[in-house]
């Protein structure tokens, strides 16, 4: 298959601050011919004739979406005509999603790509097709390491989300926890959150180090109670995956006492459930395994780009794009 992949912000690169930005792209360099462009695009025929090269597939990219301004979201000439399957990995739809959707439908795209369960929601409000491809991750980095002693109990690493950026249940949850915790007198407790970037962990080898030093490891839902990666990195690196309820439909993954352990979002059994489950290593031992297991067989970031794959020749009418 030889894709187009246009995607702005110099976001695909492994080391990247947030690495999910090039998680499938980087895959889908294993398995397609991949040419990458970084920026806008104002008439595609145009931009075509410019690279001289024949293509199976558009795909714009994560990066393309993280742009703040509505200008990157109106019609691009020529592409509503064009006679190639187009995707696009829709991103923070918390900002400038009328225009995005907008995007998708003048733009007479193929396919819309979500990471998260809102996927059907916004299939159904554009009347194109939709699918969910989580945010996973890769066990290149994440994975256990037998040579790393679990040093900490618990542990955390990004932003707080705090200033009220998530409302609702979940307002200030990571700070929430983090109290609990300092009320914590007997366990070893690793804990770097912070919404400055200076404080975060510097590579992605040394944030996939110091999960391994846990027994247990902190995930919350994001701003839209999405699932990011986080949760991902974490079972592959077996470490027992410790997080708030999340919206039911992320439950065909996760589940609660299986591969990970839920918490309520007021924190009401937050201790409880802490203290048994660093007390019955073999439990924790167990769902371990079991998320492990299931994410390396199922969801990491290369069985991500075959499905993409797989569905943009689907939506290319089943003709042979490879």
């Amino acid at each position: 298959m030889r894709i187009l992949y246009i995607d702005g912000g110099q976001v695909l690169h492994e080391n990247y601050m947030y690495p999910y930005y090039g998680g499938v792209y980087r895959e889908l360099l294993n398995f397609a011919s991949v040419t990458t462009y970084q920026g806008f695009v104002g008439n595609i025929n145009s931009f075509l004739s410019y690279l001289n090269q024949e293509f199976d597939c558009i795909i714009f990219g994560l990066g393309y979406f993280a742009n703040g301004n509505a200008n990157w979201y109106s019609k691009i000439e020529g592409l509503s005509e064009i006679n190639i399957p187009v995707a696009c990995l829709l991103h923070k739809p918390q900002s400038l999603l009328e225009e995005k959707l907008n995007f998708f439908k003048i733009n007479k795209i193929d396919l819309i790509v979500d990471s998260q369960c809102t996927y059907e929601k916004y299939g159904n409000l554009t009347g194109i097709e939709s699918i969910r491809l989580p945010w996973t991750a890769t066990p290149k980095f994440f994975k256990p390491r037998p040579d790393i002693l679990k040093t900490y109990d618990i542990g955390f690493s990004g932003a707080l989300h705090g200033s009220g950026k998530i409302q609702g249940p979940t307002r200030d949850l990571r700070t929430r926890i983090k109290a609990a915790l300092d009320l914590q007198k007997e366990i070893n407790i690793f804990w770097n959150g912070s919404d400055s970037v200076k404080t975060r962990i510097p590579s992605v080898e040394q944030y996939a180090s110091k999960i391994n030093e846990c027994k247990i490891w902190l995930a919350t839902t994001g701003p839209m109670e999405d699932l990011g990666p986080r949760y991902f990195e974490v079972a592959l690196s077996k470490t027992m995956l410790f997080c708030n309820e999340m919206p039911e439909a992320y439950g065909e993954i996760f589940k609660d006492g299986v591969n990970c352990v839920t918490f309520k979002n007021d924190l009401s059994d937050f201790n409880e459930k802490l203290e048994y489950y660093l007390k019955n290593d073999k439990e924790r031992d167990e769902i371990c395994k079991n998320a492990h297991d299931l994410i390396l067989e199922n969801y990491t970031w290369k069985h991500m780009a075959l499905k993409l794959i797989n569905k943009i020749q689907e939506v290319g009418n089943g003709r042979d794009l490879f």
